[in-house]
């Protein structure tokens, strides 16, 4: 059986798959507040496309309940030709992930502007997560974030007496400047204006959702992993009253569009899984057959139910 609220681990029918103590370069159980950040609940339940495939370019949806997104790709200035636009498209992958989290979680440290820097502040963050703008790392959040910010992003709701559109562009406004000294660090430094109704959402509510960057960056190379991680601090971050079963089915919708066959889903779901889990090892989930069942837990990052938070960190 699996074990209950203070225990942790990821069983089979009882048989534990992944040690209770995890060597420290995984995860010590400690957490630097600094590690945190927060985005909007809705990116934990809908996922943009683990990578870019001619089928997901122009446009992606994803199905959640009576809800569904979808992701246009849009357009920008071509900052180096004047009179010319470049056509982007829909941002996938992890360097998509972490400029949407870094995007969102500017969003809630600085609640009077939405206006992103995403030149020395980016550089910053990711410096403080050894992911160095330069190179192709920089290349690639270059581009994730013109993809971003000329996305228009559509959710809509069907409901028993109505049916609920909302959305649309992100970031009306894309600033690019060269810095002058070719010695200097970057070329690079853009800052994004995201759309007040984007800024609005983002902050709406008192439903934060955690994610711990660390894990973002150890799992970086698995962007499964990546999702099913987020997924899990959020949904156990408050406890469960009873125990939730996800079949196969609905694990599928949410975490593997990217591949068509379910039983082929469901090898890679399992050791994307394991790899999430040894970040959070506290996470008591059983694995059967058709479904994983998840069990009371103690929260990875506790839950917060606060309309804003702090401004101490970019």
């Amino acid at each position: 059986m699996a074990r209950g609220r203070g225990g942790g681990g990821l069983v089979r029918a009882g048989e534990l798959l992944l040690p209770q103590v995890l060597p420290a370069d995984l995860f010590d159980g400690v957490i630097d507040p600094k590690d945190i950040g927060y985005t909007h609940p809705v990116f934990v339940f809908f996922f943009m496309p683990t990578r870019p495939t001619e089928r997901n370019r122009e446009r992606w949806q994803t199905d959640c309940g009576r809800l569904s997104l979808v992701i246009r790709a849009g357009e920008l200035a071509d900052p180096k030709k004047p009179h010319e636009f470049k056509k982007c498209v829909v941002p996938a992958g992890a360097k998509a992930r972490f400029i949407v989290d870094y995007v969102n979680d500017y969003l809630q440290r600085h609640p009077h502007t939405n206006t992103v820097n995403m030149g020395d502040s980016l550089r910053e963050a990711m410096d403080k997560l050894n992911l160095k703008i330069s190179g192709t790392n920089g290349a690639a959040l270059k581009s994730e974030a013109e993809n971003f910010a000329a996305s228009e992003i559509m959710i809509a709701g069907w409901f028993d007496d109505e049916v609920v559109n909302e959305g649309g562009r992100v970031a009306p406004r894309m600033r690019f400047w060269l810095e002058k000294d070719p010695r200097q660090r970057s070329i690079w430094q853009p800052e994004m204006t995201v759309s007040t109704e984007y800024a609005n959402a983002v902050r709406s509510g008192d439903r934060l959702a955690p994610f711990l960057r660390p894990a973002m960056i150890a799992l970086q190379h698995d962007v499964r992993a990546m999702d099913i991680h987020r997924y899990l601090v959020y949904r156990l971050r408050n406890g469960l009253k009873r125990p939730v079963p996800i079949r196969a089915q609905a694990l599928h919708a949410l975490f593997g569009q990217d591949i068509q066959e379910l039983f082929k889903f469901w090898q890679a779901f399992k050791k994307s899984l394991t790899a999430a889990h040894k970040h959070y090892p506290q996470a008591n989930i059983e694995l059967k057959n058709d479904c994983i069942v998840l069990h009371d837990s103690p929260p990875l990052i506790p839950y917060r139910k606060i309309p804003r938070i702090g401004t101490s960190q970019p």
